[in-house]
Order: structure tokens, then C-alpha cells, then sequence
């Protein structure tokens, strides 16, 4: 009995319901019944491009796997083209010693006659995925010097680029009041929210697992239909797209640079921005910073895990449970402290939402004097970099030279650093913002204003609070005492717990 596997690949899923994949399916298995060829599995690389690596996590490793395995013997797909992308396929089948069978005809790799065509099968396929390659290439960059959005699969947020687009459209007014190319790709309902949502979100301490879990909760689903995961989150805050940028062309297998790019070098796109820039700078800095966690494993789920610290050596106190199921805290690094989770987290619920609604909480907290001003600070990086390459000019025509400019060069741009830096600052949300905000609504009586911020909080996910709670106080725990009681009445309660917490407000 010849086992068969079946190989399926398409480049690109548009609306994610694989129909492609399964015109393939049907193709393929009618000639492997053909043949009477026992299939051995299905190996299926859906929206996977014929430019892209074929790594460890793909069907066609697996594919490889099996066959060196001894558990296949011909592998059946469509066309040479959906299996043979290059020699080097070529030479990776080769080594398994299997056979292709394809719905177009036979390939005996085992032959001279059969390697020989299939050599030159793999080199044209080759031919056309760098000439494709090229011509994308060709296409993207004639849209950036356009100052227009990349094109390809809609953008998350986005409606669809029309095909052709330019510039010189007519026009249509944005949500801003604006002027946009009416060339498609402006801000799509729901998802243009979810985006800002986003954004503010991260800026107020969540995590992308947080965001992820709060899109997904609003039935959203990236372009091809999948649910979100915290990488594809990161792709979407990541991108200058949505500040109205023209991001920089990507190396060959490797993510845009814009990163490592100041404001002044994106170029401002002709579409509708979703948020400012400075938003986005303030994304991009946190999301890069080396001491974020890109894989953060098991994520705190207690409210003063990792926050607070142990009143005796200082470390972080962790979460756990005594064996009779008792939430409790704990030293992280030593077994000399541990105490009862419940009262620890109610008593800094207590304090937080009094703190947060006292009337005079808005002009100790949001009130400051030197809140940056975005478009002067915009206006003033233009004209820096404007004076950084009017000195460059000077040296590329030889009007000075090159030791005589670096002072002017250090001088404007450190200006520049400065400048970009001022314009992250501007763009970072104000972690209680939206508390204090909800506080000031509800006008001057204490207990109202309580109510709605006691409302609010409990509309946030454990990280903001937790990012809430790390914005406003410092916490050292103490033990209560080896045979220590709560109080059972509320009053009680928060007074003992008051006793072992030390706060330091910042």
C-alpha cells in the first residue's frame, strides 16, 4: 500500500474562510483515490506566501518530518508550484527519497529524468517568487514616496485601499473635520475604537494579553478571521500606520525599523490618522523597552503581587494559598512573612477609592504646570531637522567641511533627542486620568463621587488596577502577628490590616 500525503498551501487567505485551501482538498484527493493511495494525513500551510521561511511550527516541516521518517511514500498537491518553491525544496524532498504527484502529472525524484525536471520546475518557481518579490518591492516604494498607506491586506481598523489609489482623489472630511484622499482606507467602525481602546489601554498599564482578551470579548477578529493574541495586538500598536505615518521599507525576513526611528525621520501619510503621533511614540518606546517582558508567562493575577514589598527583606510579596485554601500573601523570598490576601486587597481598595475621591484630588494629581505642548514641540523638531540638513548640505557641496560641522551637528541634534523625547512625554496617559475624571463628574459630594469611582474601578481589569495602584502608593507589608485574628466587623478589619500596611504616597 503507497501512503500518500497531501501538501496544501496558499499565499493568501483573504477573508480567512480557506476556500482556496479547499478546492485544493478536493483536487487532491480525487487523484490520490485515483491511484487507490492510502492517505497517510493532510499538511496544510494556509495564507502562508511562497517567500516566506518554512520553519519549525509549519505543515511542510511536519511534511518533512514524516517523510524522513519512512511514514510516506508520494506527496500530492496541486502543481509543483504549491510544493517546490526552489532548489532548496527541491533538494530537501530529494533527501526524503519520496516521489511528487501532482494533479498536472508524476515526478520520480528517484530518476535522473525526474530530478532534471523537477530541477528546472523548482527554478522557475524560484524565478517567479523573486520576481514577484521584486515588483511588490517596486510597488511599495512608489507608494511611500506617494506618502500613501502600504497596500495588501485591509489594515486592522481600516477599510479597504482601493485599488489605483492616489493622492489626487477626491477628497472626503474625516471625524477631524479634515480633508482626506477619498481612496478608501479610512477609520472602520468598530475596530478604528478598539484601536484607540488599545492604545489607552497600554499606556495606562495593561498588558497585550489584556487587550487581546478585551477585543476578543468584543467579538473582534483580526482581518483573516482569527481571534487575537498578544503578538498580533503588538503588530497592530507597533505600527506608525495608525498615527498617520509612513513607516520605513523592512529588510528581507525582518520587522519594520521604525522602532529606531525618531518622529521627525516617518514621513506624515495622506490618511486619516486614528491616534497622534505622540500616542503612538509613547506605544512604540514602551512596547521596545528592554526590561518589558515579551513572554511574561504567568501573569500576576492578584492586585498587590509583585507591588508590594515584604516589610522584613524588602523583596516583592507573591500570591499563594495555605493548605486549607487560604488566599494569602507571601514573602517572594523567604517564608518569614504571610498574611491574608482578602484584607490586604480590601484595606488598599478602601484607600485608593478614598484617595481618589476627595475633592482635591484633581489639582494634586492631574493639575501640572509643564504639560508638554505637542504641536509647538512639533513645529520646533521640524525646524531642527530642517537646520540638521541645511548643515548637511553645506558639507555635501563643499561648502564647509565635515570637522568644521560637528559641532553644529552635536548641538542640534541633541535639540532633536530633546524634542523627540518631549513628544513621548506628551503622548503617555495618564494612569488615573479617567478615575479622576469620573471623580470630578459626579460634583462635590463626597459619597457620590466615591460611588462613581467605586463604579469605575470595578470596570477595570486587574492590570490597570494594579498600574493604578503602583501610580499612586507605595506598599510595604508587615506581618500581623502569629496567632493574629481579624476582626470580624468592617470597621475592625480595615483598622488591623492599617497596622501592617505602610504606605508612602508618592
Amino acid at each position: 500500500m503507497t501512503n500518500a500525503a497531501i501538501y496544501l498551501r496558499q499565499s493568501m487567505d483573504r477573508d480567512g474562510r480557506a476556500e482556496g485551501i479547499d478546492r485544493q482538498r478536493a483536487r487532491c484527493r480525487g487523484l490520490a483515490t485515483t491511484r487507490d493511495w492510502e492517505i497517510a494525513g493532510e499538511y496544510v500551510d494556509n495564507d502562508v506566501s511562497a517567500s516566506k521561511p518554512r520553519g519549525t511550527g509549519t505543515a511542510w516541516h511536519r511534511l518533512i518530518e514524516d517523510a524522513k521518517a519512512g511514514r510516506i511514500d508520494v506527496v500530492v498537491a496541486v502543481d509543483q508550484d504549491r510544493i517546490l518553491r526552489g532548489i532548496r525544496d527541491l533538494v530537501t524532498l530529494l533527501e526524503t527519497g519520496v516521489r511528487i504527484a501532482t494533479v498536472d502529472g508524476e515526478l520520480d525524484l528517484t530518476t535522473a529524468d525526474g530530478e532534471f525536471r523537477a530541477t528546472l520546475a523548482a527554478g522557475l518557481a524560484r524565478f517567479e517568487v523573486r520576481r514577484k518579490s521584486e515588483r511588490q518591492k517596486r510597488a511599495n516604494a512608489h507608494r511611500r514616496e506617494r506618502l500613501l498607506p502600504a497596500g495588501g491586506r485591509r489594515a486592522f481598523g481600516y477599510t479597504k485601499l482601493r485599488a489605483g489609489a492616489s493622492t489626487d482623489w477626491p477628497k472626503r472630511v474625516g471625524a477631524d473635520g479634515r480633508e482626506w484622499p477619498d481612496y478608501g482606507h479610512e477609520p472602520h467602525a468598530p475596530e478604528a475604537a478598539a484601536v484607540r481602546r488599545g492604545y489607552a489601554m497600554l499606556l495606562a498599564g495593561a498588558t497585550l494579553r489584556a487587550i487581546a482578551r478585551a477585543w476578543n470579548d468584543d467579538g473582534l477578529t483580526t482581518t483573516v478571521g482569527h481571534a487575537f493574541e498578544p503578538y498580533a495586538v503588538r503588530a497592530v500598536l507597533a505600527n506608525p500606520r495608525y498615527a498617520g505615518l509612513v513607516a520605513p521599507p523592512r529588510e528581507s525576513g525582518s520587522p519594520s525599523q521604525s522602532h529606531n526611528l525618531g518622529l521627525g525621520d516617518l514621513p506624515t501619510g495622506s490618511w486619516e490618522p486614528l491616534v497622534s503621533p505622540e500616542t503612538w511614540a509613547a506605544a512604540r518606546d514602551l512596547l521596545s523597552d528592554p526590561a518589558r517582558r515579551s513572554n511574561p508567562g504567568g501573569t500576576p493575577k492578584a492586585l498587590l503581587s509583585g507591588t508590594a514589598t515584604c516589610g522584613v527583606c524588602g523583596a516583592p510579596v507573591k500570591a499563594g494559598a495555605t493548605k486549607n485554601g487560604v488566599a494569602t500573601y507571601r514573602c517572594g523570598a523567604s517564608p518569614h512573612l504571610s498574611r491574608k490576601r482578602d484584607d490586604a486587597d480590601h484595606y488598599v481598595e478602601h484607600v485608593v477609592l478614598d484617595r481618589l475621591s476627595r475633592p482635591d484630588v484633581a489639582a494634586q494629581i492631574l493639575r501640572r504646570t509643564d504639560t508638554p505642548d505637542a504641536v509647538a514641540l512639533q513645529t520646533e523638531l521640524r525646524e531642527a531637522k530642517a537646520g540638521e540638513q541645511n548643515v548637511l548640505s553645506l558639507v555635501g557641496q563643499g561648502l564647509t567641511t565635515m570637522d568644521a560641522a560637528t559641532p553644529a551637528l552635536r548641538d542640534v541634534r541633541e535639540r532633536i533627542a530633546r524634542l523627540e523625547a518631549a513628544l513621548t512625554d506628551a503622548g503617555r496617559v495618564n494612569v488615573l486620568g479617567a478615575l479622576v475624571e469620573t471623580a470630578e463628574a459626579a460634583g462635590d459630594d463626597y459619597e457620590a463621587r466615591w460611588t462613581a469611582v467605586a463604579e469605575a474601578w470595578a470596570g477595570l481589569d486587574i492590570d490597570r488596577q494594579r498600574a493604578v495602584v503602583r501610580k499612586l502608593v507605595g506598599i510595604v507589608m508587615r506581618s500581623p502577628g502569629k496567632g493574629s485574628r481579624t476582626p470580624r466587623d468592617g470597621a475592625g478589619r480595615l483598622a488591623h490590616t492599617e497596622a501592617t500596611l505602610d504606605l508612602a504616597w508618592h
